[in-house]
């Protein structure tokens, strides 16, 4: 039987202990680094731009999405990427959930809600080129390659994009 995946709303206060121990879990670390610097980031997103995913109501993981900073695409040496670019990331903090389509899936319900917003033509997700298991969830839900870039903390990376007009 398929899972059920939904989004809900982030909430800082309910959702931290999770967003915390996922980031401790040594799969998300090798991609993710410091635990504790990155909850403390991500915790002063805003709200609106972060949710929880759900497999069949179990808190599982987490979307953040964001306009993409045009001076941090610069730094990057992304500064060719589309304007209207919206960069993802997500991660997976329960293991027993990878590789079992989820990570697409979650994605697909963010793009659908992305794409009501005009002003968002293109979605945009970054990864280590040894981050296998993301780059196939990001084939799966429809992103394609832009280019390879090296990161200088993450080493070899590479930049995939998915067209959000293209869903009508």
């Amino acid at each position: 039987m398929a899972s059920e995946i939904t989004l809900r709303p982030f909430d800082p206060v309910s959702d931290w202990q999770h967003l915390r121990d996922w980031l401790h879990q040594p799969h998300v670390m090798q991609w993710w680094g410091d635990a504790e610097q990155e909850v403390q980031g991500l915790l002063q997103r805003s709200p609106d731009r972060c949710a929880i995913i759900a497999v069949d109501g179990v808190p599982a993981g987490f979307l953040l999405w964001q306009p993409a900073p045009r001076d941090e695409l610069e730094a990057a040496g992304l500064g060719d990427l589309p304007a209207g670019l919206v960069d993802i990331d997500i991660m997976f903090g329960e293991p027993e959930f990878i590789g079992r389509g989820a990570g697409p899936a979650a994605l697909a319900l963010l793009l659908d809600c992305l794409w009501a917003d005009p002003a968002m033509s293109h979605a945009g997700v970054g990864t280590s080129l040894a981050n296998l298991r993301a780059i196939s969830a990001f084939e799966k839900a429809g992103f394609r390659l832009y280019r390879r870039f090296d990161d200088p903390q993450a080493g070899p990376c590479q930049y995939m994009v998915r067209e959000l007009r293209a869903q009508e």
